[in-house]
């Protein structure tokens, strides 16, 4: 395990900083890691939550971003708030609110059945902020309501994401995204 996590310190400081493919290649690798290691992925959440920016977090952050959890995805978020720059994608936030179940008799097919998100969107609620081009919240609740219209929505999870909290949802917005 110490050398994984030498692995990760080392990508975190940009001793492999480079660029295109081969910083895609070591964030899929360091996401292999995460996935595998919850010790691993909570000291990559650490190195993310001390602070951007240094050499290695977009390829951490990425890692993040290619086997995420609920922590992770908001994790994502706060960061893309803080520095204005996009980590997660639709496959990660697909990850996040739905599960690809096999179809039986087959090999490489499935159906994407929804999950529950609640606490996501719940927590996603929280940290918008006026529902525009420039609210990353809301930006990403948006790709949840898209994927729900697509996919499905849990029966136990209701169409607002927190009813208490007072804000509306969806937030009207001309320039929403």
């Amino acid at each position: 395990m110490s050398a994984a996590q030498r692995y990760i310190d080392l990508s975190a400081k940009g001793a492999f900083d480079q660029k295109g493919g081969d910083r895609w290649h070591l964030a899929r690798e360091i996401g292999s890691l995460i996935a595998a290691h919850a010790e691993l992925r909570a000291h990559v959440y650490q190195l993310l939550r001390d602070g951007l920016p240094s050499p290695g977090d977009e390829v951490l952050a990425r890692a993040v971003a290619e086997q995420p959890d609920i922590e992770g995805f908001l994790l994502l978020v706060e960061i893309e708030i803080k520095s204005h720059r996009r980590f997660a994608s639709w496959q990660t936030v697909e990850s996040i609110v739905s599960v690809h179940e096999p179809i039986e008799g087959s090999e490489d097919t499935y159906i994407i059945v929804p999950a529950p998100a609640g606490t996501v969107r719940k927590s996603l609620l929280a940290m918008t902020t006026d529902g525009g081009a420039s609210d990353v919240a809301a930006y990403w609740l948006r790709k949840i309501d898209g994927l729900r219209d697509e996919h499905g929505m849990p029966e136990s999870e209701p169409r607002h994401p927190d009813l208490r909290s007072g804000k509306p949802w969806p937030m009207m917005s001309p320039a929403a995204n």
